[in-house]
């Protein structure tokens, strides 16, 4: 393929580059460009698009293709981060884990008639855990997803995929927000779990224990049960990101479920899985 030619991301076929719609399959070849570069969306049309991805998972697939963005990855991962941290926030509560520290401040401490200022340890961890951890946890992933994407990508070309790392990443994005809703039900399961596990102040010396507690609930039903959901929803994840691949990438159904299954499977195995096993 010279200067002068394009490939149509449709057919696959060499077109002049002066063309607007490819002559073989009749694919805008011009609007392709402008959409490509110019679509922006809005926070409704991001969730919208988010629904119709699981709906309608190929013909979906087809506009990320043409219209690919990073703004509904970036918000299914900022909820995901969110409600990440939030889980942990009830986890701590739950464990017995002691922060009823108060904090005192004001004129009040040399002079008993004049105002203090009381803040109990607890409402100070749950501005840090709602205010500072999400973003924290978000920019963290956000450079696990930069990297383990592009790797992604050159192990589906050799694969035959025809995706662009930037298509690789706006197909794991959408594709995480089965993930996202699973950990927002899990605050609700560490709700259900008994309370208890630690008690006292956590010390370096109960730091283990307090990682026992948040991968097995203290022997939880409840958080074992979500552990299950999770898996299930993590299963759920790869089927579509795989049905997203196949037609965003041109690939056999084969090739596109294996370059997403077994990164994503060695990533849970490794930093979930292998967790509840111990």
């Amino acid at each position: 393929m010279s200067e002068s030619t394009q490939k149509c991301p449709s057919c696959s076929e060499t077109v002049p580059l002066e063309y607007s719609v490819c002559p073989f399959c009749g694919f805008g070849l011009l609007e392709y460009e402008l959409k490509k570069f110019s679509f922006k969306p809005s926070m409704k049309e991001v969730f919208i698009r988010m629904y119709n991805f699981f709906r309608h998972p190929f013909r979906t697939s087809e506009e990320i293709a043409i219209a690919t963005e990073k703004k509904g990855g970036n918000i299914i991962l900022l909820l995901y981060s969110l409600f990440l941290a939030l889980r942990y926030y009830m986890v701590m509560l739950k464990s017995g884990v002691d922060y009823s520290t108060e904090f005192i401040f004001g004129p009040g401490l040399s002079d008993p008639e004049k105002w203090t200022i009381t803040i109990g340890l607890n409402f100070i961890l749950f501005l840090v855990v709602f205010f500072i951890m999400p973003f924290v946890i978000w920019i963290m992933l956000k450079m696990f997803i930069f990297i383990s994407t592009w790797l992604m990508s050159k192990f589906g070309a050799m694969l035959g995929s025809e995706a662009t790392t930037k298509q690789f990443r706006a197909i794991i994005g959408y594709s995480l927000a089965p993930i996202a809703a699973g950990e927002f039900l899990g605050i609700f399961f560490t709700l259900m779990a008994p309370s208890g596990g630690l008690g006292g102040s956590v010390s370096f010396s109960e730091f283990a224990d307090y990682i026992y507690f948040i991968n097995f609930g203290g022997g939880s039903i409840p958080l074992w049960i979500f552990k299950g959901l999770m898996i299930i929803l993590w299963i759920i994840m790869i089927v579509y990101a795989s049905i997203s691949l196949r037609v965003i990438g041109k690939m056999a159904w084969v090739n596109a479920f294996v370059t997403i299954a077994v990164p994503i499977a060695l990533f849970v195995f490794f930093f979930y899985f292998a967790s509840v096993m111990g």
